[in-house]
Formats: structure tokens, sequence, C-alpha cells
């Protein structure tokens, strides 16, 4: 099933060929469209393609969703075992690291 989601004040899409030309590849005025779990189109609401369904953004603002987009001086350290970790299911790992008294790879390297 596709969705057109439309009304979009601003959608960055991080691909400069999209949008002015500008590294965040924005496009003023858009609509992206959505086939199951992939986005298959974006661009201006203006050229969007039919869609099963539609669904109105109210002139908001979309954003790709980033996740732990933030980071600490601490956590500067390389974390792929933790990253795999919480990938694979084990949201907690970097708790549990604490628990056990064995601090993530990345603060042992910070630390000594």
């Amino acid at each position: 099933m596709t969705v057109l989601y439309t009304d979009i004040r601003e959608l960055v899409t991080n691909d400069p060929i999209h949008g002015d030309g500008d590294r965040l590849g924005i496009i003023a005025d858009a609509a992206l469209v959505v086939d199951g779990a992939e986005i298959a189109w974006v661009g201006r609401r203006a050229d969007a393609p039919e869609a099963d369904d539609r669904v109105s953004c109210a002139d908001t603002s979309v954003i790709p969703g980033f996740v732990d987009s933030h980071t600490h001086l601490v956590f500067a350290g390389e974390r792929s075992a933790e990253f795999a970790a919480r990938m694979s299911g084990h949201s907690d790992s970097l708790t549990s690291c604490f628990t056990r008294g064995s601090p993530p790879s990345n603060a042992r390297a910070a630390t000594g």
C-alpha cells in the first residue's frame, strides 16, 4: 500500500540533488510517497504521483529520523560494539555494561 504525505513546508532529504543544491537537500512545498516500509518518491507537492492513501502534514517540516543523534565527550571513543548490541535488540546494553561493573569500550579508552 502506498501513502502520499503532502503539505510539507520543508522536506530535508540529506541529498544535495534535491532542492536548491544545498547539502541538506531541502525541498520546499514538498511531498513524499511511502510504499510499505520504503520511501518510494520525494519531490515538490505539485509533482506528486497518485497513492492509495493520502496524509496531510499540515504545513510542517519533515526531517529524517535520527537515532542517537547527540553525544557527550565521554563517548568520543569507538562505540561500534555498543551500537551493534543496540541494533540486535539489546537496548539496555549501555546500562547493563555499567551494572556489571564494566564501562563501555569508549569509556575505558578515555579513562585509561
